[in-house]
């Protein structure tokens, strides 16, 4: 689960619990109180949607920062 804040400048988004989990061949987003179930084709395209458009708002925001974030841990690496 994801808590997102409110951004710098205001509170455009507020504070939601966030979500996301499988239900057979859907993927299921909760964002708030709100659930969406959609077929996984449609959600590779919407997480390419915000990809895309996060990464324009970060340019006009003007944060040349490379911050990487993991999903997952990564055990038992081979150096």
């Amino acid at each position: 689960m994801l808590i997102l804040p409110g951004n710098r400048q205001g509170a455009l988004l507020a504070k939601q619990k966030i979500s996301v989990g499988v239900e057979g061949e859907l993927v299921v987003l909760n964002l708030g109180n709100v659930e969406v179930k959609m077929p996984y084709a449609t959600a590779i395209q919407l997480s390419q949607w915000l990809r895309v458009k996060g990464k324009q708002a970060k340019m006009v925001a003007g944060d040349t920062s490379r911050h990487w974030s993991a999903l997952g841990v990564l055990e038992d690496l081979k150096q």
